[in-house]
């Protein structure tokens, strides 16, 4: 008897439990998604550190109810807004509610032990969606991670950005939150790209957040101390570069210092088109949820999954932006090495 047939019994036995824990997520939470009502229809449990409140996290959970709803499946959606306190008490909230599977988005990096200890001793499998955890976590607590590889997301902004310089040049970097995994991942993937070019200068950092505001913010300040020797800004995230691309607009710079981001979000398309952006790296909200779920639906039947599934990351430019549909899935004919 694999997992799913297993839930239907639990459902049976847990109904008074589950209901109960759903009040208690509300209330706790701020209105997580409730599922669909359907008791044939096995639980996962997603724990998200973003949805409404950020783009991306937005269509990853629009992508993910669609994909539920097609393949039967309740999706039971908890957003700790990158609160890490908050996440342990939702995985606690999943757990009394008995679901089938979790999928955690980890809100904060190297927080996810204690969490998937407590799933693994009330016997629900758990995998690892978006945010890759660190390398001395135990890989028996978690059966796959699915999601983009940010550290190679840093080196392919490395790639381009040599490419853009011609291999030589300056440039200052905006990051993304201290102590978020992309933020961390994404930098060392840079880093160590950009140590493959030694004519290629950084001359600044500050972070930005993941925040259009304090990106703009920070992106004035390196403005103002760097002034006429930037050459480019690179950013981890395509909303933070449109607050950089308001500061060069104030300097009197757009057009004239590259700018590099990252996920391919509508802002992105516009700049690109109007030429205030040289490039940025698509990542597929959709394939993210949907991968994640399918991949947990795998797990729950019994079936063998790869331990690490990598979304593909197009490189996209004003030449090649037809292609792909901001914050969309990948098309259907894309195909990729799967090297990313």
């Amino acid at each position: 008897m694999n997992m799913l047939q297993k839930h239907r019994i639990r459902r049976i036995t847990f109904a008074l439990t589950a209901s109960l824990a759903t009040v208690t997520a509300a209330t706790a939470c701020g209105a997580p998604g409730v599922p669909t009502d359907n008791d044939d229809w096995p639980t996962i449990a997603f724990l998200v550190p973003m949805d409404r409140n950020h783009e991306y996290g937005r269509n990853y959970v629009s992508a993910l109810r669609e994909a539920a709803e097609d393949n039967h499946v309740n999706a039971f959606v908890m957003n700790s807004n990158y609160d890490a306190s908050v996440q342990a008490s939702q995985m606690k909230i999943a757990i009394a509610k008995k679901v089938d599977g979790i999928v955690i988005w980890p809100a904060l990096y190297g927080a996810e032990e204690p969490m998937l200890v407590q799933a693994e001793r009330a016997g629900i499998p758990v995998n690892i969606s978006n945010s890759q955890p660190p390398e001395s976590l135990d890989p028996s607590l978690f059966h796959a991670f699915t999601g983009p590889n940010d550290q190679r997301i840093g080196e392919l902004q490395g790639k381009e950005l040599a490419k853009l310089l011609g291999g030589k040049g300056t440039y200052v970097y905006i990051g993304g939150t201290p102590g978020n995994a992309a933020a961390i991942n994404r930098q060392i993937g840079l880093e160590r790209e950009m140590a493959n070019h030694p004519d290629i200068t950084l001359l600044g950092s500050q972070p930005g957040n993941f925040d259009k505001n304090q990106a703009q913010t920070a992106a004035s300040a390196l403005i103002s101390r760097f002034g006429n020797q930037i050459d480019a800004v690179v950013t981890p995230d395509d909303i933070m570069a449109s607050g950089a691309a308001q500061a060069l607009e104030a300097a009197g710079m757009a057009g004239k210092v590259m700018l590099l981001g990252h996920n391919y979000a509508p802002v992105a398309r516009s700049m690109l088109e109007q030429g205030t952006m040289s490039t940025t790296l698509f990542q597929s909200p959709c394939w993210d949820s949907t991968h994640a779920l399918t991949t947990m639906m795998d797990v729950l039947n019994g079936k063998d999954v790869p331990e690490v599934s990598y979304m593909p990351l197009p490189v996209v430019t004003k030449d090649n932006l037809d292609e792909f549909t901001p914050n969309g899935c990948l098309p259907d004919d894309y195909s990729d090495n799967a090297t990313n």
